[in-house]
């Protein structure tokens, strides 16, 4: 009965690696050496959620992998190797990946062991969970269980995320660079963390852009490529509950400081919990789409138009126009490549480069939550919009070497350009 049981797992794995290899997925669709950009959601349908028809929404939003890392608590040891494969059958199913949650990753290197074995041969396991939002000093568990999962599977990501700093002292030294050398830059996939923006109160975190240029920072200090999690959630007492405009500027801004994979929090509205009440998010309790769903899907397809060049880029400074709220801001400078036509619009402005060719491209970002933009802009001696591998040729005029330009953004949109360098004069 044993022997029959698992010849139809195997069977049944069989018939969905074809699955998705028919659908344009390799055997391993995630690998730690992957250079394509990728969207996640953290969160994904609950158990009585848990169906094809939803993973599919899923996958029609333009996202790749779901984290949701429940059944890594003890308490689920049971039912959580049961669990974790129901969805990665119904992710491969519907063209996804999944990072799996289970307890063994705790019980030391026998654990881990085991746990990569059960899911290691699955075409649909994107990575394993270890920890999230470790304090300062419980950095060394995670990192040796980091490069025991990396050494067992290095073509899936192991998953640690970090505190946001307004929560650690001494962040960018004590914290983010010790977990980087704690688990080793060369065997570290995504240096992750959290830091929602959108208050309660109706103000925007002041640190928000501080944290995000300590991570950039970090991450081009040790070559390490960026991921973050994006509010797309209220939290009663904590958070609101981001409007379409307010999601698209989180993922552009990130995106400005050169974040290299986003996951959305959440997807799924979360329920039973026991100190957090959550607003309803892309997906309702009830499993039913929300305003929130369609405009998420729009912008997820329009990030991979652009994420896919960023992903081979280096944002090596980023600046802010107009008044400087906020801290960790640097202003845009009087002899910068790029000049606005009016530096009082709040945009940011992040020089790009690619490390392979010193090829320069810039991105803007309107900072406006509420008001399309039309911004003017002295270039490089050609200046072309990035819309996937096309360049799109601007309507402008000449002065000198330099070129006029003009755009227009929508509330929270960013855009990028290649970018000429040659010196700007009018």
């Amino acid at each position: 009965m044993i022997e029959t049981g698992l010849f139809l797992r195997k069977l049944a794995l069989l018939c969905v690696a074809v699955s998705m290899a028919s659908v344009g997925f390799a055997q391993r669709p995630l690998s730690a050496d992957n250079k394509a950009f990728q969207i996640g959601v953290f969160y994904g349908p609950t158990p009585e959620l848990t169906t094809i028809k939803q993973f599919r929404w899923i996958k029609q939003a333009h996202v790749d992998f779901i984290q949701f890392v429940e059944d890594a608590k003890r308490q689920h040891a049971v039912a959580s190797q049961k669990r974790n494969l129901q969805i990665l059958d119904l992710a491969a199913r519907a063209g996804l990946t999944y990072y799996v949650g289970d307890p063994r990753v705790h019980d030391g290197d026998e654990g881990i062991e085991a746990m990569v074995r059960a899911y290691k041969d699955h075409p649909a396991t994107a990575g394993y969970y270890i920890v999230d939002e470790p304090g300062p000093e419980g950095l060394d568990w995670p990192a040796k269980a980091y490069r025991a999962i990396g050494s067992l599977d290095p073509a899936r990501v192991p998953y640690v995320n970090l505190l946001p700093d307004f929560v650690v002292a001494n962040y960018e030294t004590d914290y983010v660079h010790r977990w980087v050398e704690r688990v080793g830059a060369d065997a570290l996939i995504y240096l992750s963390f959290d830091n929602y923006p959108f208050l309660l109160d109706g103000n925007f975190r002041e640190s928000n852009f501080l944290n995000l240029d300590i991570i950039r920072r970090a991450g081009l200090k040790y070559g390490v490529k960026t991921s973050s999690y994006l509010q797309s959630v209220g939290i009663q007492g904590h958070y609101r509950r981001p409007t379409s405009a307010e999601l698209r500027f989180s993922a552009y801004s990130n995106l400005a400081y050169g974040i290299k994979n986003l996951v959305w929090f959440t997807y799924n509205t979360p329920v039973a919990q026991p100190v957090e009440k959550f607003t309803s998010a892309i997906i309702d309790s009830m499993g039913k789409k929300t305003d929130l769903y369609k405009p998420f899907a729009k912008l997820n397809k329009e990030l991979k138009q652009v994420g896919s060049v960023l992903m081979q880029l280096d944002a090596v400074a980023v600046y802010h126009s107009g008044v400087y709220n906020g801290s960790g801001i640097i202003p845009l400078p009087d002899n910068s490549f790029l000049r606005l036509a009016d530096t009082t619009a709040q945009f940011i402005i992040t020089d790009f480069r690619d490390p392979n060719t010193g090829q320069r491209y810039v991105m803007l970002v309107n900072k406006s939550l509420a008001e399309i933009k039309e911004i003017g802009f002295w270039g490089g001696g050609n200046v072309k919009r990035v819309a996937g591998s096309k360049r799109v040729a601007l309507p402008g005029r000449r002065g000198g070497e330099a070129q006029w330009v003009s755009d227009r953004f929508l509330p929270g949109e960013g855009k990028l350009y290649e970018i000429t360098e040659t010196k700007i004069t009018e």
